[in-house]
């Protein structure tokens, strides 16, 4: 499915140019006018800096194989079985929003999953509706072309069990390629989409962070991805658009800053939090090592210092079955991470024993722990009241987006759920489950 693309006047240079010819002195030939380039990255691939890779394309797109992706994230297994034939209604999403900042606001879905894979432990069918559902999704998320892999199912070598547009041999459409026509058909329903409008909730997301507890977990579960998709998670949950931003980036327009993780603070990173007049929240570890992998002087968060005082001086990782329960302004559990935290700000929240667990500065906080979700629900919630931002809240199979003047709203679920829009242009109020519907709405929440 594609979208048209916006014009773009010039293509940077850098990128425009192939390899020199051998015996070349002119150097190497530019690419004709209109030319592109583009990358496709993959779900939870974090070996290498996507940022720096995109410096040098026109564009980001990705792989979405939002069931087989099912099997690579460290859910429950409660969680998998719930997901296992839709996928968690965060995973793909959360794909499209990171590739859209990668791509400076453009990216495209260039491998769709239209059915069963082959490559992930298990692989079911997709319920009937979801292919439709992705597809429809990755569009609201801003993406301009939705590709699916494959056209035919192939009916030798290793990936011959996995799916196609059409059945192998036969000139007919798979369950998955009927969707898709249905797909293109709604498409034409909506008619020109406008661009997606810079999201009031920004998420720092950062690859050395991910390098770095990689090297050091200090915990066997401490996983930085995990907590970024889980704090990416809890926004959703109360209807807000996000976009992911590289560290550094300018936060000037954002009501609502997330920092998961940030263990080395560079210098462009602090200049920009120091500028950013929306509220901030720091996650554990932040700011605890320098440039050289070494404890900073004033110990953590470091340079974060010049914005919330406050010290880290000994930290625990707490096995599977242990927690620290947490209570004050916001309460829930520490789990997996607790900081043991000297400060003089405001404390709104302390562990058991009186320790504090949310510090507060102005519109600066640190939470020194890993939360369960009861304690990341709050605490999310708490810092989107602060940040004054219009809420929806959503069951867990539910999510929205926002195009322009379109909301659309995702079903995951078993149950129906009843849109809070009135005019539709696609699907209705009542949004069954594994369906899509969009209305026109004019100042939407989080929008």
């Amino acid at each position: 499915m594609r979208r048209p693309a916006p014009e773009r006047s010039s293509i940077p240079s850098a990128a425009r140019r192939g390899a020199s010819s051998p015996g070349r002195e002119d150097g190497p030939a530019p690419c004709p006018p209109g030319r592109w380039i583009t990358h496709n990255f993959m779900g939870f691939v974090n070996d290498f800096d996507h940022w720096a890779v995109g410096d040098n394309l026109d564009l980001a797109s990705w792989d979405s194989y939002p069931i087989g992706f099912v099997e690579k994230f460290p859910f429950t297994e409660d969680e998998r079985n719930r997901w296992a034939e839709t996928s968690h209604p965060d995973i793909a999403p959360f794909h499209h929003d990171l590739y859209r900042g990668v791509g400076k606001g453009r990216f495209w879905v260039m491998e769709q999953q239209p059915g069963p894979v082959n490559w992930a432990p298990w692989n079911p069918v997709p319920r009937p509706g979801m292919v439709r559902l992705w597809t429809l999704e990755a569009i609201a998320h801003g993406a301009e072309v939705v590709s699916y892999f494959r056209w035919r199912q192939a009916p030798f070598a290793q990936e011959q069990m996995h799916a196609g547009l059409n059945l192998p041999g036969l000139d007919e459409l798979s369950a998955g390629g009927r969707e898709a026509r249905q797909s293109a058909l709604d498409l034409e329903n909506l008619g020109a989409l406008k661009p997606c409008a810079p999201a009031p909730v920004a998420i720092l997301y950062d690859y050395e962070n991910h390098w770095s507890t990689i090297i050091q977990p200090q915990g066997r579960d401490f996983r930085a991805e995990e907590l970024a998709f889980r704090w990416y998670e809890a926004i959703r949950r109360l209807g807000l658009d996000v976009d992911f931003v590289r560290p550094g980036a300018d936060l000037s327009d954002r009501k609502l800053i997330l920092v998961p993780g940030l263990m080395h603070v560079s210098d462009e990173a602090l200049r920009a939090l120091k500028t950013a007049k929306g509220i901030i929240l720091f996650g554990p570890r932040s700011g605890s090592r320098d440039r050289h992998f070494q404890i900073p002087d004033a110990l953590p968060p470091g340079p974060l210092q010049d914005l919330v005082p406050l010290r880290v001086t000994q930290v625990s990782s707490l096995r599977p079955g242990l927690a620290d329960a947490v209570s004050g302004m916001v309460s829930g559990q520490a789990v997996r991470w607790r900081e043991s935290i000297k400060t003089t700000a405001d404390i709104l929240s302390r562990f058991s024993n009186g320790d504090p667990a949310l510090i507060a500065k102005d519109n600066i906080h640190y939470l020194g722990c890993w939360p369960d979700e009861s304690l990341l629900t709050n605490v999310i919630a708490h810092m989107v009241r602060k940040a004054e931002l219009e809420t929806v809240p959503l069951p867990p199979h539910v999510r929205l987006r926002r195009r322009g003047d379109l909301v659309f709203a995702f079903n995951y679920g078993p149950s129906p759920w009843v849109c809070p829009g009135e005019d539709f242009v696609l699907g209705g109020s009542q949004l069954e489950p594994c369906s899509v519907a969009a209305w026109r709405e004019g100042a939407t929440p989080g929008g």
